[in-house]
């Protein structure tokens, strides 16, 4: 069986009997673990006596399969079967699961157990989606992201049911940075209304820019993006400022290797017949289809053997960087440079 979007949703909070397994998926900015665990604690207060919850591993499930079927048919220490959620990242790791689910369809007797699998996006040629789709006791949950107005009334309703309050500005700001990546907000919300404990009023919109820092596009240093994308001119001017502000050498070339390896992997997903701006949504974190332009602009610059290349040469330059007393500004400037030079090069040659 298989539910999307809404009905999707009901389910997760609403469970229907003769299921025992779900699948439950959707691109990032889905509410997938959100909902996962609303479908976790229904399915757990439905069963008498109530389920325990049994977390695995891919890994555990592979070396020991039988676990898997253990914890769905017998009964655990304190009486009651068991709820077996995992979280998967590669649909290889799913084969104990599928294993089970067979099991499950052809029993005699139901399993007084559930099995709960959380994933990312599928494709609808996806074997694991497809098998639980074709299954009478399994079903498969596609989850999409909310609409700017859901997503709105569900984050002031959670900051009403933290306690959380904010200056009207903070509010209107949140709701404009949680919504360039949905899946971030409840990690983002909790970490307000931690914050919000020691606050003696109203949170304020220089709260949440401090603390509330999405990653998007950007590496989250404007002097990487700038070398990246082979603005010379504007690099320069930015590192006469930043570095003689002592910005940090080393937080930079971390946020340029990250970067490299972030293009490396859309560069693989291209190889893999992964086209456009859907290169983006598979990506951590997601570039959205408006930033999807200006990063395909960087792939083009930055192909596999040269990003590799310069790989090699951030590892030669953090090795003099971390050496006593080198000049590490100096060091990352001149490195920075060459970057954009390059990159520089690479636009003009492709013209």
């Amino acid at each position: 069986m298989k539910k999307t979007g809404r009905q999707a949703e009901s389910f997760c909070s609403a469970p229907t009997g003769g299921v025992y397994a779900a699948l439950v998926f959707g691109k990032p900015g889905a509410p997938v673990a959100e909902l996962s665990e609303q479908l976790a604690s229904a399915w757990m207060k439905q069963a008498t006596p109530a389920l325990d919850r049994h977390r695995t591993s891919p890994e555990d499930a592979k070396q020991d399969p039988g676990s898997v079927l253990d914890a769905l048919f017998s009964e655990s220490l304190f009486g009651g079967a068991s709820l077996l959620q995992v979280t998967i990242s590669r649909e290889t790791e799913a084969k104990p699961f599928l294993d089970a689910l067979t099991d499950i369809e052809n029993a005699s007797d139901a399993p007084a157990g559930r099995m709960l699998i959380v994933a990312g996006d599928l494709s609808p040629r996806s074997k694991l989606r497809k098998t639980f789709e074709g299954h009478d006791k399994a079903i498969a949950l596609q989850l999409f992201e909310r609409t700017e107005r859901e997503f709105e009334a569900w984050v002031k309703e959670n900051l009403r049911e933290k306690q959380v309050q904010l200056e009207p500005d903070a509010e209107t700001a949140l709701l404009q940075t949680l919504l360039e990546d949905q899946s971030l907000a409840p990690g983002e919300i909790e970490k307000l209304s931690l914050y919000a404990v020691d606050s003696e009023g109203p949170l304020t919109l220089e709260d949440v820019k401090n603390l509330v820092i999405l990653e998007d596009q950007s590496t989250g240093f404007d002097l990487v993006d700038l070398s990246l994308d082979g603005r010379l001119k504007e690099l320069s001017e930015l590192l006469a400022d930043q570095m003689k502000e002592g910005a940090n050498a080393i937080s930079v070339l971390i946020g340029l290797l990250n970067q490299l390896k972030r293009l490396l992997r859309a560069h693989e997903l291209s190889a893999n017949g992964i086209q456009g701006a859907r290169i983006g949504e598979r990506l951590a974190p997601r570039i959205y289809d408006r930033q999807w332009p200006a990063f395909e602009r960087r792939m083009q610059k930055w192909p596999p053997d040269r990003i590799l290349t310069l790989m090699s040469r951030i590892e030669a330059v953090d090795t003099q960087c971390r050496q006593a007393a080198s000049p590490q500004e100096a060091l990352v400037s001149k490195l920075l440079i060459e970057v954009a030079q390059v990159a520089g090069h690479a636009g003009r040659a492709r013209n």
